[in-house]
């Protein structure tokens, strides 16, 4: 079997699965299938997408964990593409959200020179904060703290600590 083809029963399997959960949560639904080369996506279409989508896309995060813990469950050690649950487009906007609050959040650290320290968020959107604000000079960012209380800290140069005396 064609890995293509072996990808399609993947995403097949993982949208069905999908389905029967939304059915089971009264929501109506059709699913998409987006293949891209890095990631699967499984773009939800309902008219409830509020309720697949739940407060800051916990319950869209819920979702993608269950569908890649069922469909991947066989398969250890393979190398294989995330599937990523998506609904109205909210991983994008979630996604220009988070670089826009890094932006902001940056432009404060560089103004008032402390350290400014955001909200706890998962890795995923960690990871997104801190690649937005690589790209602005002057600042560093690190993530601080355990589990779901994890957090990035912004922190310009000039509040580094002392520089090092010379000599």
């Amino acid at each position: 079997m064609s890995t293509a083809t072996e990808r399609e029963d993947l995403a097949e399997k993982a949208s069905e699965f999908l389905l029967g959960v939304l059915e089971r949560m009264g929501i109506a639904a059709d699913i998409d299938i987006k293949d891209d080369k890095d990631r699967t996506t499984l773009e939800i279409q309902t008219k409830d997408s509020e309720l697949v989508i739940g407060r800051r896309g916990v319950v869209m995060d819920a979702l993608q964990h269950l569908v890649n813990k069922v469909v991947y469950r066989d398969r250890t050690g393979d190398k294989t593409k995330p599937l990523v649950v998506d609904a109205g487009g909210f991983r994008d906007k979630q996604i220009e959200r988070l670089r826009s609050l890094g932006q902001r959040m940056a432009e404060k650290a560089l103004q008032t020179k402390q350290i400014v320290e955001l909200q706890p968020m998962t890795a995923h959107d960690r990871r997104i904060v801190h690649m937005a604000i690589a790209e602005i000079p002057g600042l560093t960012t690190r993530s601080e703290g355990e589990g779901e209380d994890r957090h990035i800290l912004i922190v310009p140069a000039a509040a580094d600590g002392p520089a090092p005396a010379a000599g």
